[in-house]
């Protein structure tokens, strides 16, 4: 198995997963995609994550005559509803309010293309995460201190989220939005070692 030579594109503007493909020591440029994503929730989670994730590789890698391009899109589901990014703190606050107590899963889909050879591998990761019963003022203060909600279901369990979830079965990484075993599974079938 060879080592990746090419040019490794993450089309997401997520800092968080550039951050963790930094932190594992895998350079990287970053290619917006702009695509939107869409929400198909009669699909359910696995569809969506997975059709966002190859729309944004899939326009990304057009530009490109070779290299890896990764695409990635990350949702919450909390029972059969289909949760993506808020868009307002409003939004968010109601979010942690239908949280307080309950059991959330979180998928994230990756899309891995190798833009010269044309050959492409997906996958799916998902994790569920126990949340601790909320008050409003609890809520309230979570919303102050943790920043923006640009994340799949207005939070993010590092920092301050880390005092309002009880605990977590499946990738911690996943929950960030770049599940990274699964990530090296893929370059790995497309014949790459990704580290």
């Amino acid at each position: 198995m060879k080592s990746t030579k090419y040019k490794i594109i993450l089309a997401s503007a997520s800092k968080r997963r550039s951050k963790i493909l930094k932190e594992c020591g895998i350079p990287h440029s970053v290619v917006i995609s702009n695509v939107p994503e869409k929400m198909y929730p009669k699909r359910g989670a696995r569809f969506n994550v997975l059709y966002n994730a190859r729309l944004k590789a899939e326009k990304v890698a057009g530009r490109y005559k070779e290299g890896f391009v990764i695409g990635a899109d990350t949702v919450v589901l909390l029972g059969k509803r289909l949760i993506g990014k808020p868009k307002t703190r409003k939004e968010a606050k109601s979010l942690l309010n239908a949280f307080s107590g309950k059991t959330i899963l979180v998928y994230t889909g990756l899309y891995v293309i190798d833009v010269k050879k044309a050959k492409s591998k997906g996958a799916v990761d998902i994790s569920k995460v126990y949340v601790k019963k909320l008050s409003r003022r609890k809520i309230d203060r979570f919303l102050r201190v943790a920043g923006p909600h640009d994340k799949a279901g207005g939070f993010s369990i590092e920092g301050p989220g880390t005092f309002i979830f009880d605990n977590i079965e499946g990738s911690f990484y996943n929950i960030l939005g770049l599940p990274t075993m699964k990530l090296c599974g893929l370059f790995e079938e497309l014949g790459v070692e990704l580290l």
